[in-house]
């Protein structure tokens, strides 16, 4: 299923023009699809590997992968949901059930295989680093991930069940347990506003971290709600998503 090379230029995001295409992946005896860009440029990119949200593929999370090259990077968001839901691009708000549910199908050892093979596959491809974003559901596993692969650096948009066992990724015991394990710099975004993200589980979280003398972040937005940060969505803050990506370059850049 590899599709041919797409150029894009991303009017306003960056002058630098990106190329995006579909591409498999193996991942011991399944192939996972997922949908990568990078600069169009030749150069020394770092690599990012994208944890999508409960929708899956869908074009917002694809969006934030071609901003992600154009700012620089090679970028690869994996199929999550290959195992049950090959290729799944759900409906914001309708699907949210369904989602949830396809997020609940999700171990530890398969995200940690899938983001191993994305890591493989962008050293082939010449990263000079490896890095991941993760947006929600996404930004759980990316916190994950970081905790038992050898991640540069991370960035997690409002990751939720961090500190409680309320899904699989999250058992057998909170995934915040595993956090020192976390080799790298880590950078976490929460909105205050967040219904699914209290203040009292940011707190454990920034205990955590400092009590294991991680490099890291804890970025709130105080008037901000969960998902802040795809346009499109009700609750989309475009002064916050920009300030957002900012501090995203930044710790791309190192």
């Amino acid at each position: 299923m590899l599709n041919r090379p797409l150029v894009i230029y991303l009017g306003g995001m960056s002058d630098a023009a990106i190329v995006t295409e579909w591409i498999d992946l193996k991942v011991g005896n399944a192939v996972m699809a997922a949908y990568a860009a990078r600069p169009a440029e030749p150069g020394d990119y770092p690599g990012v590997v994208v944890g999508h949200e409960i929708y899956g593929l869908h074009a917002t999370a694809r969006a934030a992968t071609d901003r992600l090259a154009s700012l620089g990077a090679i970028v690869i968001m994996p199929d999550l949901f290959h195992r049950v839901a090959p290729r799944a691009e759900l409906e914001l708000h309708t699907d949210r059930e369904r989602g949830l549910a396809l997020l609940r199908t999700l171990s530890r050892p398969e995200v940690v295989d899938d983001v191993s093979a994305c890591l493989d596959e962008l050293r082939r491809r010449g990263a000079v680093s490896a890095n991941m974003v993760g947006f929600s559901a996404g930004g759980h596993v990316a916190y994950y991930a970081a905790t038992q692969l050898p991640i540069a650096a991370t960035a997690a948009f409002y990751p939720g069940w961090l500190t409680n066992p309320d899904i699989p990724l999250s058992t057998p015991e909170p995934t915040i347990e595993a956090t020192p394990g976390i080799t790298g710099r880590i950078t976490l975004f929460f909105g205050g506003q967040d219904p699914l993200i209290d203040a009292e589980a940011r707190d454990e979280l920034e205990a955590a971290l400092s009590a294991n003398d991680i490099q890291h972040e804890i970025v709130v937005y105080d008037d901000a709600p969960h998902g802040f940060l795809f346009p499109g969505r009700d609750w989309y803050r475009p002064e916050v998503a920009e300030e957002s990506w900012s501090r995203l370059a930044d710790l791309l850049r190192g």
